[in-house]
Formats: structure tokens, C-alpha cells, sequence
């Protein structure tokens, strides 16, 4: 019976994925940036993918009560085929490039390796080396590469997740009560992101995999390959390092608790061939020393940056959201990452209790994945309270993974090792696993992609913006500043030119609401000419994302009006995505700025 349940979850959820590719197939691309990726298909495509992810972890799970049973197989398939498509959303959609920030700057590094012929000074070079690699292996431009390196990363993290239950649990039955959690795409855009701590969270399972195996089975190619791996995650991200030296750290700590399963360890030195490889090559780098540095004195120091948390409530002063807004912004950011820690702290419940009557008894390398969800999640907490550089998601993100492993070991618990007196409490537990995994599923997608809906907007690179950005460094006087709304012109130079490449021109500042409400024009709060960038972002950006605001915008459609009307403002370039203007300066020293 179970075995035809699965085989029905099954086919039901391909067809909701195929539905689902049958949208995307016939809805066209963007012809402008768009806001927001979930604007761009209706909202059953959307429903449609939560319900092929919901419905390929009800087969894996209805298949694991039926030994021999091979239909986890299709539901795994089903998730693998799902998380392709939703992953592949921004290169279907013709976007350029997904990041106006830092991916844009790591494809100019990338430009600086292949112009100078070498790293330099460059504190990532694992990734760029790689982007650079596979781009004159292919004949790709860089531009395709820095949307398709996230995506193959992405797939080496599921692969990954798969292998770390496999060799992290015993039985078949709880490695397919773990695999509808660990293939949901949990990490949010870092599954499609091009930037060095991204792609270095992704490697993680890879390296816990390897860790688990060379412990199990240390036979020389194994113990080779796991060293391999771990020197080349080390060079990824001085942070992921330091956590990766934290997290082996905890489980040696694991080791020493009475009472634990501990047959598979093997003596090893991993801890401080971790630590002697982060400060040999880290150490080297003037950047990484200043950070560390500046986070010690923020720490122990006499004086303190603004924490996020200070800055979130600044801003709820200031603009007193009503309480739903705030939810909508808390579930947007942190959605995920919550309800991923509540089944892994759950788990640690459940298995703690079930460990004092010995019932149960975890391995060493639970108790590290277990220890790791503490740390780092209340690590995370510490990241949000003080201001440490790197934001609360960074630990969050470490924390999720290791939450996310032992998620579905807590149904494996309620399901095996629990005793329930009823019929009534079983069907209680299934109850729970359905109203988890839903969840857990729903946000997944609702909140991978920024949107309006958590004041998020779309981080498109549109081709457009990148010829607008080309023509004016081609065409503009370098004498002039440069000033953008919504744009930075030093990325975008950094992603055509190099890193390295020198800025042709000043940044300009561009006052609030184009001055407009001071002045009778933009000209006459500038002493000199400038130039003014406009793209649809920024003319959208305010409206869409914060309507119930309109006293806050920092620019108005009627700015916008007023400014193509304004005498001492040129338009000199438009392709319809990006607009050029030039700023005729009139202000004088007597008048002033």
C-alpha cells in the first residue's frame, strides 16, 4: 500500500512540475529589469513548485516504511528536478549577472588574473581562478560563467547533503526520513550567488562527507581526498575557515562526552592542520588582519559600531511600520532559518531525553552537527546584537545546515523510538511531519528570491544597464562627476574593466528629492557639470517596495517628472533601461551649493 502511496506522490508531483516548466516555457523574458522574479510568473507557478517539493519528501518518506522499496528514488528525482528549475529561474529569465554588488566586482578580479597574468594580492583566488578557468575552457563570457559556477555548486552541495546522510546514519531508513529536508534549498540565494562565502557554504557538506568517510573507512585515497577538500575550502572564505576550525573544534569536544557513540572515530590532527593552514595563509593578507582587528576593538574596545539590531530599530522609530510589516520583514529574512533551528532543537530534545533513559544514543558526529546548531545560531544572535563586520546570516547560514541534517533524524525519533500509547498520537506525529515539511517548503521558495514583500528588491543586472554603463565611461568627460540613483557606477567598472582598472570619474552626490524642494533646479546645487544616472530601478524602487511610505521615498515619480522638465538637466542617452543626463552646473560661490 505504501509502495503505491509513493508511486501516486510521485506522479502527482511531476506533473505539478511539469505544469510548472510548461509556465515558464511560455512566459517571455523581461525586456526591463524587473522588481522582483515573483512578479514575473503567476502565483500558481509558484504553488506548483512548493507542491512538487512537498510531494517528492512525502514519497521519500512513505517509501522508507516499505524496506526495499525503491520509489525514494522517484522523490528524490522530483526534488533534484525542482530545485533545477527554480535555481535556473535567473538564467532562463535572460538575466545578465544576479548581484549589483559583490558578483560584480569578482568578475572584475577575475578580469585583473587574466589582464595581469597573475593573483596578486587577491584573498580569493580558489573562485576566480575557477571562473576564469571554466570560461576559456567553454568560450563563455564571463558574464554566463558568473551565473553558472552557483548553479553547479548548488548541485555539489545536494550531492553532498545526500552522501553526509549516508555516511552519518546507519540505517536506510533514517537517511530517507533526512533527505526531504536536506534537498530543500534552505540557504536562500547563496545557491546563486557568485561570491567566495557562498560557494564555500555550498563545499561544506562536500567536506563533511569526506570528514565522515576518512573516519569510517580511513583508507589512504579517502583521507587524501578529504585534505584536498579541506585545504581548498580553507582558501574559499576567511570566515567559512575560521567556522570550519570551530566546528572541528566542537567535535572533538563530542568525542569526550560520556555515554557516546564513538566506534567510527579514528585519531587525526584535521583540527590543527585547520588552524596552521587559516593563519599561514591568511595571515599574509593586510585586509583580513584590520578585520579581525577592528572586530577585537568593537569587542574589548572602548567604543562600539552600531549593531544590526540597533539599525532595524532606529529605523522602526523612525518610520513606525504597523506590527505586520515587521512580521512580513522578520519572516522574509529569517523565515527559513527559524523554523529550520526549531526542528533541529527539537531533535536535540527529543534525542537528550531518549539519551538519559537509553533509548537512544547519538554519535560523536550528531553531537558535533548538534553542538554546531547551538553555536553558531546562538553565535548568530551575538552577530545581530554586536556589530562583528559580517552579518547575522553568515553563522545563521553554518547553523542552517547543521539544523537541517538532523531535522528529519527528529521524526525518525518520533517515529521509532518514541512509544506512543495511541493510534491517535502516531497519526499526530505524521500530522507534524506534513505541517513541517509544507512550511518549511513554502518558505523556501516564498523567500529565496528578495521581493517587495520582504522590502527586498531584485538584484538584476539587465544588459542594458551594462551598455548604458559602457557608453558613458566611453563617451563621458572625465572631468565631470558621476552619480547614479539606485546604481554603482564603480561595480559595474569593476565587472567591465577590472578591479585594478583606475575609476574615470568622481562620485557625485545626488541630493534627496533632486534638491527640487530648496532649489527651482537640480543645476543650482552644483558649482560644476555632472552626470546623473537613472535605470528603471531606481525610478521603481521606492514605490514598489515601500508603498504605505510615501513621506520616507527618498526620490518621487513627480521628482522624476519634474527633472526631464528641469532646463539645467540634459538627458544624453536613453536605451530605454538606463538613462544618461548631464547636469549643467549653476550654482556660484556666492549662491553657494
Amino acid at each position: 500500500m505504501n509502495a503505491y502511496r509513493g508511486h501516486l506522490l510521485s506522479a502527482v508531483g511531476l506533473g505539478c512540475l511539469l505544469a510548472a516548466v510548461g509556465i515558464v516555457l511560455q512566459t517571455p523574458d523581461p525586456t526591463q529589469y524587473e522588481i522582483s522574479i515573483y512578479e514575473g510568473y503567476p502565483g500558481h507557478f509558484w504553488l506548483l513548485l512548493v507542491g512538487a517539493f512537498v510531494l517528492g519528501g512525502l514519497t521519500i518518506v512513505a517509501s522508507a516504511a516499505v524496506p526495499e522499496d525503491r520509489t525514494w528514488v522517484f522523490g528524490t528525482a522530483l526534488l533534484l528536478l525542482t530545485n533545477a528549475l527554480f535555481l535556473l529561474l535567473p538564467l532562463v529569465r535572460g538575466y545578465m549577472l544576479y548581484g549589483h554588488a559583490d558578483p560584480m566586482s569578482h568578475i572584475g578580479y577575475v578580469r585583473d588574473i587574466v589582464s595581469s597574468g597573475s593573483v596578486g594580492d587577491n584573498i580569493y583566488p580558489p573562485m576566480h581562478l575557477l571562473v576564469m578557468a571554466v570560461s576559456e575552457a567553454t568560450g563563455a563570457d564571463l558574464f554566463t560563467i558568473g551565473l553558472a559556477v552557483p548553479l553547479v555548486f548548488a548541485a555539489v552541495y545536494f550531492v553532498g547533503m545526500y552522501y553526509v546522510l549516508v555516511y552519518l546514519f546507519d540505517s536506510r531508513r533514517r537517511v530517507l526520513f533526512g533527505l526531504p529536508f536536506v534537498l530543500l534549498p534552505i540557504l536562500g540565494d547563496a545557491h546563486v550567488s557568485l561570491r567566495p562565502y557562498d560557494l564555500s557554504l555550498l563545499f561544506l557538506p562536500v567536506v563533511f562527507y569526506l570528514f565522515f568517510k576518512s573516519q569510517r573507512s580511513p583508507t589512504p585515497s579517502t583521507r587524501i581526498a578529504f585534505v584536498v577538500a579541506l585545504v581548498t575550502l580553507l582558501l574559499y572564505h576567511p570566515l567559512t575557515a575560521l567556522f570550519l576550525v570551530g566546528i572541528f573544534s566542537l567535535y572533538f569536544v563530542a568525542r569526550i562526552v560520556p555515554g557516546i557513540d564513538d566506534r567510527y572515530s579514528t585519531p587525526t590532527n584535521f583540527i590543527s592542520l585547520s588552524a596552521v593552514i587559516f593563519l599561514a595563509w591568511y595571515s599574509n593578507f593586510t585586509g583580513i588582519i584590520t578585520r579581525f582587528n577592528s572586530a577585537y576593538y568593537t569587542l574589548f574596545g572602548p567604543e562600539t559600531g552600531e549593531a544590526p539590531v540597533d539599525t532595524y530599530a532606529a529605523t522602526a522609530e523612525e518610520a513606525s511600520p504597523p506590527l505586520i510589516d515587521i512580521l512580513r520583514e522578520a519572516i522574509a529574512l529569517y523565515g527559513v532559518a527559524f523554523s529550520v533551528f526549531t526542528l533541529g532543537f527539537l531533535f536535540l530534545a527529543v534525542g537528550s531525553i531518549l539519551f538519559v533513559r537509553r533509548r537512544y544514543s547519538p554519535t560523536s558526529y550528531t553531537v558535533m552537527l548538534g553542538a554546531t546548531l547551538a553555536v553558531f545560531s546562538f553565535g548568530g544572535l551575538c552577530f545581530l546584537l554586536v556589530d562583528l563586520i559580517v552579518p547575522p546570516s553568515r553563522p545563521f547560514q553554518i547553523a542552517k545546515i547543521g539544523a537541517v541534517v538532523l531535522a528529519g533524524q527528529l521524526f525518525y525519533l518520533l517515529a521509532d523510538r518514541v512509544s506512543w500509547p495511541t493510534v491517535g498520537s502516531r497519526t499526530g506525529v505524521r500530522l507534524f511531519f506534513l505541517v513541517a515539511i509544507v512550511v518549511l517548503a513554502g518558505l523556501s521558495v516564498v523567500t529565496f528570491y528578495p521581493s517587495p514583500y520582504g522590502t527586498a528588491d531584485n538584484p538584476q543586472v539587465t544588459e542594458m544597464e551594462l551598455s548604458g554603463s559602457e557608453w558613458i565611461t566611453t563617451h563621458g568627460n572625465t572631468d565631470n562627476q558621476l552619480g547614479g540613483i539606485e546604481l554603482s557606477h564603480r561595480r559595474f567598472h569593476h565587472a567591465q574593466n577590472g578591479v585594478d582598472a583606475p575609476l574615470p570619474f568622481s562620485r557625485a552626490v545626488i541630493p534627496a528629492r533632486f534638491n527640487y524642494t530648496e532649489r527651482p533646479s537640480l543645476g543650482a546645487s552644483y558649482s560644476e557639470d555632472a552626470y546623473l544616472t537613472v535605470t528603471r530601478r531606481g525610478r521603481i524602487l521606492y514605490p514598489e517596495l515601500f508603498p504605505g511610505y510615501r513621506d520616507d521615498w527618498r526620490y518621487t515619480p513627480s521628482d522624476f517628472a519634474r527633472l526631464e522638465r528641469d532646463r539645467t538637466v540634459d538627458r544624453i542617452y536613453d536605451n530605454g533601461d538606463y538613462n544618461q543626463y548631464r547636469i549643467r552646473g549653476t550654482a556660484t560661490a556666492e549662491n553657494g551649493n
